[in-house]
Formats: C-alpha cells, sequence, structure tokens
C-alpha cells in the first residue's frame, strides 16, 4: 500500500549485478573514458531512476564512466532486458550499442567494441616500382603518424574526422607527398596507392 505523497518503489529481493568493457573494435585494447548508458530496461528499472531523478535532478544513475581497464559497473539492478550504448567525445570512434538479459543473483556481462576511424593504403617507390617500408604516413594538421611496413601497407586508426584532410608521406632519399583523404566517424578509408618520387 502506498501513502498518499509519496513515490511507490520496488522491494530489493534481487542483486543482479551488470558488468562490462569498452573496447577498441580494430585493436581489442580497452579504451577508458566511454561514457556507457543504459537506454532501455525493465520497468523496475525505468521507474527506480525516476525516484532517484525527483530527488537529485542532475543524478545520472543509468551513466558509467568506463575506468582506465575499459570496465563499467552497475550492481543490484532489476532482472530484465537492457540495452546500453557506450561513445567517446569527438569523431575518433563510433557509437557502439548492445543487449543483454539479467537474471536475478546472477552477473551479467557485456563487451562493447567501438569502431575507430582509420586510414589505410600502400606506399610504393617510383623506376623501379617496389613497396617502400619505414615510410613516415602522417596526417599534416596533427600528432597521428605511422610507418610502413615491409610491403608497404600502413594503417592511421583513431583519427579525427575532417572533411578533407591531407595525407603526408615521406622517406629518406624520396620527395614529400600530399595526398587528399575524407574520413568518416567509425569507418577505414582506403586511400589510393601512393608513389614516392626519388630525389
Amino acid at each position: 500500500m502506498t501513502r498518499p505523497g509519496f513515490q511507490p518503489i520496488d522491494r530489493i529481493t534481487h542483486r543482479a549485478a551488470l558488468v562490462g568493457r569498452t573496447l577498441d573494435k580494430r585493436t581489442l585494447t580497452p579504451l577508458d573514458g566511454v561514457v556507457v548508458t543504459i537506454t532501455s530496461g525493465p520497468a523496475s528499472w525505468t521507474a527506480r531512476v525516476v525516484a532517484l531523478q525527483q530527488g537529485q535532478p542532475a543524478a545520472r544513475p543509468d551513466q558509467k564512466i568506463a575506468d582506465a581497464s575499459g570496465f563499467f559497473r552497475w550492481l543490484d539492478l532489476p532482472a530484465g532486458a537492457y540495452t546500453l550504448s557506450a561513445s567517446l567525445s569527438g569523431t575518433r570512434y563510433a557509437a557502439a550499442t548492445g543487449s543483454l538479459a539479467l537474471v536475478s543473483t546472477a552477473v551479467g556481462t557485456l563487451e562493447l567494441q567501438l569502431a575507430p576511424t582509420a586510414v589505410t593504403g600502400i606506399v610504393k617507390a617510383g623506376a623501379p616500382a617496389a613497396p617502400l617500408a619505414m615510410a613516415r604516413v602522417r596526417f599534416a594538421d596533427s600528432d597521428d603518424v605511422g610507418y610502413t611496413a615491409a610491403d608497404g601497407s600502413y594503417t592511421l586508426s583513431s583519427i579525427e574526422v575532417g572533411t578533407s584532410r591531407a595525407l603526408e608521406v615521406s622517406a629518406q632519399n624520396f620527395i614529400t607527398t600530399t595526398q587528399a583523404v575524407t574520413l568518416s566517424q567509425g569507418q577505414t578509408t582506403t586511400a589510393a596507392t601512393i608513389t614516392l618520387t626519388r630525389r
């Protein structure tokens, strides 16, 4: 029975928990500082969030920040189906979503993989044409730098999107070359093959 003027709350008869981790989808390394939000849950969870925010309007019981190892956790959740989203500020990664069903007295686990914005391509030497190893590849307006492998391939990952960014390629005894690249958030763009001319 609910007394007039009081918010009904569910009895805490459950001890379900949710433990998860945020990872870079390309390298599977932990991502810290990711904002993880419960975007939907059972009715008892929604009612609890509403009740908490009535007393503390700025409270965000539906949000956690992933720690240095990429972990996040909620304890003492009602059993039921949950959907979560994970995002980082900026355009280096696309947001990720995931769902799971929690069972009372159990721990549910969820891995959220955020796709990085990346560019990949090949660098060759001209006259004679051959893959060029250890060429320096960077975006002219940032510190995003990489080097080509033995087969001339390179990948720059977790980079900011720009309408058209200048990819600069340099190597000893070769003329530095730039190429415009358009990136899409959370996508891997394959740049045209770059051929460097000997000095």
